[in-house]
């Protein structure tokens, strides 16, 4: 799975978005907390 990473500034929440698919979003506190709710 491909995907692209953001990091909030405001939150300090990492932001996990699917490369072909960009309605699959997960947040996260961790870079593996983000993924792992984007996959769910």
């Amino acid at each position: 799975m491909q995907y692209r990473l953001q990091l909030d500034t405001k939150t300090q929440e990492f932001i996990a978005i699917d490369r072909h698919d960009s309605h699959r979003v997960g947040r996260g506190q961790t870079v593996e907390q983000a993924i792992a709710a984007m996959k769910r």
